[in-house]
């Protein structure tokens, strides 16, 4: 098992409607085209997606170094939520995302805080890069301390 210290969390940059006519599957397998086809990577970058209604999706597995986060994919998780066009940096969560994807991205970090005693960091991509990117302030939302 490789060593894991941070969640970075992630948006895709889609609007609330992109793909409304798709299944949650689709959707996912559109982003996992981006990745692979676009961009040439092995796989899609992510080792999670959540979608509007708060449907998970698996990508790489956890065990593999993701493609996420340059300069932090060898010790850390990546999750993509769904939306987040138009999103900056300091926007409130609800402001982009929903319910759904709130409560299934707390039971998912408890999971993964499970799995990876050794992650002391949840984080979004902007503290790392010059982006928006998921478009709330991780830390404010979702504290280490008080999930651990």
């Amino acid at each position: 098992m490789r060593e894991v210290n941070t969640i970075v969390i992630h948006c895709t940059a889609t609007r609330p409607n992109w793909m409304a006519e798709k299944t949650s599957d689709q959707r996912w397998a559109e982003i996992k085209r981006w990745h692979v086809s676009d961009r040439g990577w092995s796989d899609i970058g992510y080792h999670w997606g959540i979608d509007r209604d708060g449907t998970l999706h698996r990508g790489r597995p956890s065990n593999r170094i993701g493609a996420h986060t340059r300069g932090e994919n060898r010790n850390s998780i990546g999750i993509a939520l769904f939306g987040g066009h138009g999103a900056r940096q300091n926007d409130l969560f609800i402001e982009h995302f929903t319910h759904a994807q709130d409560r299934k991205l707390l039971q998912l970090i408890e999971a993964i805080l499970k799995e990876f005693t050794s992650i002391d960091r949840i984080a979004g991509h902007n503290e790392f890069a010059a982006k928006a990117c998921p478009g709330f302030s991780v830390p404010k939302y979702y504290n280490i301390k008080d999930l651990k």
